[in-house]
């Protein structure tokens, strides 16, 4: 081996190890050290994901949706069934005295329901509460308590909490009402018209509060509200949050199903009734937090006399009409001669005799000057064909006529004008009462808040009022309005048919007493004549 060889062999070692030392090792190294960051970075992302995942499941997790169950708990002025979906009032069965009444028969989520994909189960019950329990998604519990009180102001209570070691966001939920509100069979004839999504505000400069009726819409009202839910004329459910911020309102009309038209002549139309919803904002619920929405609720009658005894102005939910002060004063006397008497519609009659004496000096002046126009008719009569031809003359000689006989033909209107309003009032007083549903009157009148059954009063009331017209038509009247005149009675008697009785039974009594006191004014014009 020379010399020359073992150094070519030295330098090549040489090279070899400068190059793996100074090149190919740092290479190596730099190569592993991306691989193992590449590799700590690929864990960091899959560990990334896998919480991701974990938390998705968390939040976002449901079991598997159950069957619905109900739950009935039976309470004195009610049975009530609630739905595992939601916890919501099913069936509200209202125990009416003339016989049990659902205020809740159309398919829906169910009165007060909340978060209605989740299933609750009932946790513990008494004779008057019953509370539920669901889990909104992993960890996150809800606890629902109903408390119902003999007054009709009752409880609900909505509790969240967090049983996870993270933070959990509960996202805007619903109070739920409807769709539509039932009520007793007389009146679910014009129930599509008088149910109402409505809620109560109090305005400025007003002594009391304001009732609002809600549109097909979605809004935040420009003034806190007390209550808010759905109405109709004899029923009331609303919901009256305590200590928490409502968020929007939104309202609807849905149909609930199919009612004859014209009597079944043009087949069905569409029943719809109001979808309304009260949404609470969302919240995010820190580990282990709890959060609680206490309210109070009404789900009943609308019994003026009641709503007076109890908070939050529940009486504004009933419709007293423009002349609403009369219509209270009208109410307040009926019910001081029910308390007399025990029966409603003797206390009908005491009222409309009693507004009848109030009245009697206008009712006189009208009455003369129907008699006395009916007296002067025949010389009328003779004016108008003379001066057929000079309209200047013939009010010339018809106010010369006035003169003479002392009349003022103005005299019949004022009495009418003043009555007008007094009439309005107690018709929207009656036609509101609850005290009135169900009251006996005598024999066959056994509900004064429905239609006579056999309409004998509406009947009665007509052929008094065509004998009045008969006693009151002048002779030689105008051929068009004798026709009016003659079909009046006939109109106002098919229009009577399906009023409330009671109502009925207070223009009866009133055409009666003017009819006799129109008797006693001609007989004693005839006998000065």
């Amino acid at each position: 081996m020379n010399r020359q060889f073992l150094i070519t062999v030295m330098l090549f070692l040489l090279i070899i190890t400068g190059y793996n030392q100074f090149v190919a090792l740092p290479r190596a190294r730099a190569a592993q050290q991306a691989a193992e960051e590449q590799l700590k970075a690929q864990q960091a992302q899959e560990a990334a994901a896998s919480t991701t995942e974990q938390t998705a499941r968390l939040y976002q997790e449901k079991p598997a949706p159950k069957p619905e169950e109900l739950t009935t708990l039976s309470l004195p002025q009610a049975d009530v069934t609630f739905s595992s979906k939601g916890a919501g009032i099913k069936t509200y069965l209202f125990k009416d005295d003339l016989g049990d009444v659902d205020l809740t028969p159309y398919e829906g989520k169910g009165y007060f329901a909340t978060l209605p994909q989740v299933d609750f189960t009932e946790a513990s019950r008494s004779q008057n509460s019953i509370t539920f329990t669901g889990e909104v998604v992993k960890g996150l519990m809800v606890t629902k308590s109903y408390q119902f009180n003999e007054n009709g102001i009752n409880q609900v209570t909505v509790t969240f909490q967090n049983k996870t070691a993270h933070d959990i966001a509960l996202d805007n939920w619903n109070w739920n009402f409807g769709p539509g509100l039932a009520t007793v069979k007389s009146e679910m004839k014009d129930n599509e018209r008088e149910s109402k999504a409505v809620y109560l505000v109090q305005e400025q400069n007003k002594k009391k509060p304001t009732l609002e009726t809600f549109t097909k819409t979605s809004k935040q009202p420009s003034l806190p509200w007390t209550w808010a839910g759905v109405e109709n004329r004899y029923f009331l459910a609303v919901l009256i949050p305590q200590g928490w911020q409502p968020g929007l309102l939104s309202a609807d009309k849905v149909t609930i199903g199919k009612q004859d038209r014209m009597w079944g002549l043009f087949g069905k139309s569409d029943l719809t009734g109001p979808q309304f919803n009260v949404s609470v904002p969302g919240i995010t619920l820190t580990p282990g937090e709890k959060k609680t929405y206490d309210s109070q609720f009404y789900f009943g009658p609308k019994d003026y006399k009641e709503f007076l005894k109890l908070p939050y102005h529940l009486d504004r939910s009933i419709a007293f009409g423009f002349f609403g002060a009369l219509g209270k004063i009208a109410r307040n006397i009926l019910e001081t001669f029910y308390g007399w008497t025990g029966n409603y519609g003797v206390a009908i009659i005491m009222l409309t005799v009693c507004l009848q004496l109030i009245l009697f000096r206008f009712t006189m002046m009208q009455l003369k000057s129907a008699a006395q126009m009916k007296k002067i008719q025949p010389e009328m009569k003779r004016i108008q064909e003379k001066y057929k031809g000079n309209p200047e003359a013939m009010n010339r000689e018809t106010l010369n006529l006035y003169r003479k006989y002392k009349v003022n033909p103005l005299a019949g209107c004022l009495p009418m004008l003043i009555q007008l309003p007094i009439f309005l009032a107690l018709f929207n007083a009656l036609r509101t009462s609850w005290a009135l549903h169900g009251a006996k009157f005598i024999w066959w009148i056994t509900d004064l808040s429905s239609k006579d059954p056999y309409y004998i009063l509406p009947l009665l009331m007509g052929a008094v009022m065509f004998l009045q017209q008969k006693n009151s038509m002048p002779a030689g009247t105008d051929p068009a309005q004798a026709a009016m005149f003659k079909y009046m009675p006939l109109i106002f008697t098919l229009l009577f048919m399906n009023f409330p009785s009671g109502l009925v039974l207070y223009w009866l009594t009133n055409s009666l007493l003017v009819f006799a006191i129109q008797t006693f004014v001609n007989r004693k014009l005839a006998k000065a004549n």
